[in-house]
């Protein structure tokens, strides 16, 4: 009887700590898009797309996500010392997409600098 009762206790807390980190999580995405939301969109519409003539408006993207790390930086995660670690695996990145074939565009929040590139 004792025993299962601990197991009942165990199960609530960690459902409680999933929960709360759940929420955090949420809540400081949430937050960070939408106070990089116009800096995003406004970075990719300047940014230009070499292998494309036309521009894409970015201003009605139909996702925008936020990301950790920009996953095209040719950096290993045991190459501490390079330079570019951080943007490999730290900065967090909005990626706006447009549709199934349109470009991306991300932007890194700690550079404030977007980077389009084609699907």
């Amino acid at each position: 009887m004792l025993r299962a009762l601990v197991l009942t206790l165990a199960v609530l807390a960690g459902m409680k700590i999933f929960t709360q980190e759940r929420l955090y999580r949420d809540g400081a995405e949430e937050a960070l898009i939408r106070a990089y939301r116009e800096r995003a969109m406004a970075a990719c519409q300047s940014a230009h797309i070499p292998a494309s003539g036309t521009v894409p408006l970015w201003t009605r993207p139909t996702s925008m996500d936020l990301v950790i790390g920009r996953s095209n930086v040719d950096v290993r995660i045991w190459d501490l010392t390079s330079e570019r670690w951080p943007v490999r695996f730290k900065h967090p990145h909005l990626v706006l997409t447009l549709g199934s074939d349109a470009p991306v565009c991300r932007y890194d929040v700690i550079e404030e600098r977007a980077y389009v590139s084609e699907m």
